[in-house]
């Protein structure tokens, strides 16, 4: 126990030393394609959790809850179904029916259902839980990208929103859409609701019923298939360039990702798609929830992470948790890593001899750096360990 509080306060220290701009009573987060906020459950535990606008209360990961001091605190527990992004539907999940005080920062907060769900299946071991909407959305909220911290405000000033643009956005049962438009071509476009989820590491996302009304022939693609999308299961999405986004202003060649599904939230909804945190970092935004106001201002963020796609054309997840290695949890069908070996589930033991257990958070975070011939060791299901090497160079779009 003593180590994770170190680990914790150690992360904490390097947020707050990153920024003097962080005023009191703000919750500090760490932007790794998800806001995560370091808090305390239960009075003296500490956990790991992103913040979701597409989620209202508090969740906690299976994994952590098997594994940790407070998965073996005497809470009452049920059942409930629930859904997600993928294309498994509602499942049947295990709540805890208590009371479970969460602190961040200086806000406390209680509730009193909390789901327990396989968060790390989807994020990776650094995420004991998700916090959503309950906690923050009775005031106010600053979003800010720009230093790193969320605050709730007790009004909305003239000072305070000054070089703030009010966005048409419409809120409904907490969640917030947008008009926004999508320019796929000098031809196509896509024009009306789109959702803001800062739960969402990814940059656009359209729904399988968007998708259907494009015309991709011709255009370079890539199809990618997610063993695990969200709480709905697996799912499948198809990568290509658009050549613009207009959020607030207007962002160029945007890596857009369009959804398969036939279930979930990715499938056939009234928004158009899913605005994202790759998208979302160049702004900083005030959330007014009681009034149903969004405002945003483009910030100093000047990086082309919404212009990149992936080099090594998999993805995977940090689950030295649970096994010896990286678990690949993506694949891009044609991909060098595809035509290499590599399957979903496969284990990545090392990567160019180093093994990845030794490879921090913090250095995951800051990107490997990989290009050329890299060797991996690779653990595959029935146990053998073999060694893939890939040759590092193109984007896979």
């Amino acid at each position: 126990m003593k180590s994770i509080c170190a680990f914790i306060a150690s992360i904490l220290a390097c947020v707050l030393s990153a920024s003097a701009e962080i005023p009191e009573k703000a919750i500090p987060f760490i932007l790794d394609s998800h806001l995560y906020i370091q808090g305390v459950v239960a009075d003296t535990i500490p956990v790991s959790l992103i913040y979701d606008t597409g989620a209202d209360r508090l969740y906690m990961d299976k994994d952590y809850m098997d594994l940790s001091t407070f998965g073996k605190l005497p809470y009452k527990k049920g059942k409930a179904k629930m859904g997600g992004a993928g294309n498994d539907g509602l499942q049947t999940v295990t709540i805890i029916i208590d009371t479970i005080p969460l602190q961040m920062g200086d806000v406390i907060y209680k509730e009193h259902i909390t789901p327990i769900i396989n968060l790390r299946e989807i994020l990776g071991r650094h995420t004991d839980g998700m916090i959503g909407n309950n906690a923050v959305f009775n005031r106010p909220l600053l979003v800010n990208y720009t230093d790193g911290y969320l605050l709730s405000l007790d009004s909305l000033s003239a000072p305070l929103l000054e070089g703030y643009t009010k966005l048409p956005a419409h809120f409904n049962d907490n969640r917030i859409d947008i008009e926004c438009e999508l320019k796929i071509d000098s031809v196509q476009s896509v024009k009306g609701t789109f959702r803001l989820d800062l739960g969402c590491g990814s940059t656009i996302i359209l729904t399988n019923a968007a998708r259907k009304g494009l015309d991709l022939t011709g255009k370079p693609q890539a199809q990618c298939y997610y063993s695990n999308m969200g709480v709905g299961g697996d799912g499948t999405d198809v990568n290509f360039r658009a050549d613009s986004f207009k959020f607030l202003d207007e962002l160029y060649n945007v890596v857009v990702s369009a959804s398969y599904n036939t279930e979930g939230a990715l499938s056939d909804r009234a928004h158009l798609g899913i605005i994202g945190n790759d998208i979302l970092c160049h702004y900083d935004l005030i959330i007014d929830a009681p009034n149903n106001t969004l405002y945003a201002r483009r910030n100093g963020n000047d990086d082309n992470s919404y212009q990149k796609s992936s080099k090594i054309h998999m993805g995977y997840l940090d689950r030295t948790d649970i096994t010896d290695g990286w678990i690949v949890s993506s694949m891009y069908e044609g991909g060098i890593a595809q035509k290499a070996g590599f399957e979903i589930d496969d284990i990545i033991l090392s990567i160019n001899g180093r093994p990845v257990k030794e490879i921090s958070w913090e250095e995951q975070r800051k990107g490997l750096g990989l290009t050329g011939s890299t060797i991996y060791e690779v653990k595959k299901k029935n146990g053998e360990i073999v060694t893939y090497i890939l040759v590092i160079d193109k984007e896979i779009i």
